[in-house]
């Protein structure tokens, strides 16, 4: 199946987290709106009413500006203020203008893909920049030399707790030489579910050395299993791989059966591919197999390989954002 008929089903597969962000985005945008409309000006439109409320006792007697300013909220904006959310604004605009795109990652012949990986969180990441950009200003806490970039970049390492827990999903295009999974583990945290979809040949068992406890592994050759994984509410990582790499889901909801193993490659490959070495695809084959041989999962001398035990349960449907960005945005942790 071409790469583009595969990402186009590992959208719609995760449609229900994407639909969440592009909402909670939305939603933001017209926060952002709001509070531009409401404290654009100095003070808040109070000079009009104080000229009307005081009448001709006002004239050129007092200067109703600075009268109407010992009135005004400390956190009414001034237009220094309004600039900071406007480029907040804007930059929730562009994230909104690229719909479906912003989660999709495609990487040429040769890229990197930890790298490419990390610049395209980076760029989601200024969702929550700009969220906390907003509420910086609007307390009178923004810094300029730290906090002007959060509208331009926001590195996941710098993502707290919450936002990592609201990170949305990401299906990146790779070649199968190129396939250095085990570099994507530092981004295996809260919430984030990477879906890679793999072009040409493909080490055997390139997620093997990410299976951990509480993270959601799929290797699949058809995507059939990505509704599940889009469901889990924790960190996950999934690769449509070609029919010769190993098939398996590594589901943590699942207790005792959380193996669950369709295929094994009866040894690995010979030669590297890329810069992958064959010593390389070879120990993270005899990783998946050892954790086949902790699970009880019988495998046969054909390659396929079964499991006692029933069906692995599934979880509630992923929720929509539980509030909007600006509400999440946890800055107890933001100097």
């Amino acid at each position: 199946m071409p790469s583009e008929e595969r990402v186009d089903s590992a959208i719609k597969s995760l449609a229900g987290p994407m639909s969440a962000f592009k909402s909670a985005l939305a939603t933001t945008l017209e926060q952002i709106r709001g509070i531009l409309a409401a404290g654009g000006s100095n003070n808040n439109g109070q000079s009009e009413r104080f000229v009307t409320e005081l009448g001709p006792f006002a004239s050129d007697r007092i200067d109703i500006d600075r009268f109407s300013k010992l009135f005004t909220t400390e956190n009414s904006l001034n237009s220094v203020k309004a600039q900071r959310i406007d480029r907040a604004y804007e930059t929730m605009s562009t994230l909104i203008a690229q719909g479906d795109n912003l989660f999709v990652v495609n990487i040429d012949e040769a890229g990197n893909l930890r790298d490419s990986v990390a610049k395209a969180l980076e760029h989601l990441g200024t969702a929550f920049g700009a969220a906390r950009v907003v509420e910086l200003s609007r307390t009178d806490r923004y810094q300029f030399e730290e906090h002007a970039k959060l509208v331009s970049s926001f590195p996941f390492a710098e993502w707290n707790t919450r936002e990592r827990r609201l990170a949305p999903p990401l299906i990146v295009v790779v070649d199968g030489k190129d396939l250095n999974a085990v570099a994507l583990a530092e981004f295996l945290d809260g919430a984030q579910k990477i879906v890679l979809i793999v072009r040409g040949a493909s080490p055997p068992a390139p997620l093997a050395r990410l299976i951990t406890p509480n993270t959601f592994v799929v290797q699949t050759t058809d995507g059939s299993t990505l509704e599940r994984f889009a469901e889990w509410k924790g960190a996950g990582i999934a690769a449509v791989v070609p029919e010769s790499a190993a098939q398996f889901v590594h589901d943590p909801t699942a207790g005792s059966d959380r193996m669950a193993v369709e295929f094994l490659p009866e040894s690995g490959p010979s030669r590297p591919l890329g810069g992958i070495s064959a010593a390389q695809q070879g120990e993270e084959l005899r990783q998946l197999k050892a954790l086949c041989d902790g699970a009880g999962l019988a495998v046969s001398a054909g390659g396929d390989a079964t499991g006692a035990g029933p069906p692995a349960g599934r979880v509630e449907p992923v929720d929509k954002l539980a509030a909007w960005l600006l509400q999440q945005a946890d800055l107890s942790d933001v100097g």
